[in-house]
């Protein structure tokens, strides 16, 4: 099959992504709504995870302009795919800022070696990571389901880890059924848990989670006020408005 190739606009066109639109991992809100944790004074040097296309990487480097962002994907079209985008005229005002780096997050020293730095030395992680959709066949095994699902969380969040300076910056975005897999993990590795649920209506159980940490901090876990992000309508909030323009942050880490 041959893929076709969309240009994509964010933040009220402060920049464009290209995208496969025949298959794999589109980004469009989720990515939005992580990037939007990104402190707007962050410095210093970042990376996404698993980072696709780049939208979330991007995003953060059209913003925040003191930073540095390190795109990391296993995907070697996609990673291809995000080197074409930094070259299109809109994003010229951070393409100096950003790298695209194909490598593999299981093993916790392949990022860092393919960046040529030092355990420990990234300002902020981000990352929005795989999750097992409905076609998901686990294990009939009870307990093999359960180590796989957690080996997955422990990849993601040892590597951050590894990666993050002492009092640095952790964002996820995850799906609900997880959140208990994520927590733990990140206690015991990371620091401390901020939790700040996205609902797609008011009166509906939220469909996302963004999940925050500080290397090093031990601060009782904090549940955030939620984000509303539709109105019954259908259109958007207005803080969810903000956000997708990119007028607006999500305080996680305030």
């Amino acid at each position: 099959m041959i893929e076709t190739i969309t240009t994509d606009h964010f933040l009220d066109h402060g920049l464009a992504v290209q995208q496969l639109s025949g298959s794999g991992h589109r980004s469009g809100m989720d990515a939005i709504m992580l990037a939007a944790t990104a402190p707007s004074q962050l410095a210093g040097q970042a990376a996404d995870l698993g980072a696709g296309a780049g939208v979330v990487g991007m995003a953060i480097a059209h913003r925040c302009t003191g930073c540095r962002i390190d795109l990391i994907e296993i995907d070697a079209e996609l990673v291809e795919l995000s080197a074409r985008s930094l070259k299109l005229e809109q994003n010229h005002h951070f393409s100096d800022r950003v790298r695209c780096l194909c490598t593999d997050i299981t093993n916790s020293s392949e990022p860092l070696t393919s960046a040529g730095r030092k355990p420990g030395s990234y300002a902020a992680i981000f990352a929005n990571p795989p999750y097992n959709d409905g076609s998901h066949q686990p294990s009939p095994d009870e307990k093999r389901a359960l180590a796989h699902q957690s080996s997955d969380v422990d990849v993601w969040v040892k590597t951050a880890a590894a990666m993050a300076a002492h009092h640095g910056l952790l964002a996820l975005i995850v799906r609900p059924v997880n959140l208990l897999d994520y927590v733990g993990q990140i206690q015991k590795s990371f620091g401390n848990v901020i939790i700040k649920p996205l609902h797609s209506h008011q009166h509906k159980p939220a469909t996302r989670l963004l999940i925050g940490s500080i290397k090093g901090s031990r601060s009782p876990l904090q549940l955030l006020s939620p984000l509303v992000l539709h109105r019954d309508d259908g259109s958007f909030t207005d803080e969810a408005e903000d956000i997708l323009r990119g007028r607006r942050t999500i305080d996680l880490f305030a």
